[in-house]
């Protein structure tokens, strides 16, 4: 019997560290270019939050019709309804200013919309847009198993983070499809952040200085 016993801990054992090995390793990180974001088809999620989310698919679009309006932030979210993700989007929101500044605007694609006009009350002053192809997650997509999320330190870590910072959230929803942050201008990709990890947030100050270099070269 303890045959079995040390094999179950060297099991366990070996899951967990092929679960912390870095995501990049394990299921991918290719990020999108352009072409490939300028290509996806999306959505206007209308409704406020607590209403039900309404998706006229009349009102299809591209995101190269976006990016023709302007430079944007765009945060691609895991899940609407994840309390890890509203805290990134919490923390984006604070560069409000300095994004309106500097002429940039400010949304966020779902690839579901389950909880997406409750996301909002996190995400306010950026549009939200449902990207029917799943562009912004791609061109590999990166799906996390939740195996290996749960047995991932970082999950913990950025847990008790989203916690101390007051935020809520609830576990509707598909969560495996890691998302990202994107600073879209002239044509090009200027910041891309790929999540590695459930709760892996772009880095504030990193963001902010993608967005002062943009500004510097206008």
């Amino acid at each position: 019997m303890e045959i079995f016993g040390y094999g179950g801990m060297a099991a366990l054992g070996g899951a967990l560290i092929y679960a912390n090995l870095p995501t990049a390793w394990t299921i991918g990180a290719v990020a999108p270019t352009f072409a490939h974001l300028a290509a996806s088809k999306l959505v206007p999620i209308r409704g406020a939050p607590g209403e039900k989310e309404l998706v006229e698919r009349s009102e299809l679009f591209t995101g190269e019709s976006l990016f023709k309006k302007g430079p944007i932030m765009v945060m691609a979210v895991r899940r609407p309804g994840c309390l890890l993700c509203r805290r990134e989007a919490a923390e984006l929101h604070t560069l409000l200013p300095l994004l309106k500044e500097n002429g940039i605007g400010m949304a966020a694609v779902v690839h579901e919309t389950r909880g997406a006009n409750d996301f909002k009350s996190w995400f306010s002053g950026g549009d939200v847009y449902l990207d029917t192809e799943r562009h912004f997650y791609g061109p590999n997509e990166r799906w996390l198993p939740i195996w290996m999320g749960f047995l991932r330190f970082g999950t913990y870590s950025n847990t008790y983070k989203a916690k101390q910072a007051k935020v809520e959230g609830n576990l509707v929803g598909e969560g495996r499809l890691l998302g990202g942050v994107y600073l879209i201008a002239n044509n090009t990709i200027a910041y891309t952040h790929l999540e590695k990890e459930w709760g892996d947030a772009a880095n504030i100050a990193e963001v902010k200085a993608a967005v002062e270099k943009f500004s510097r070269s206008k």
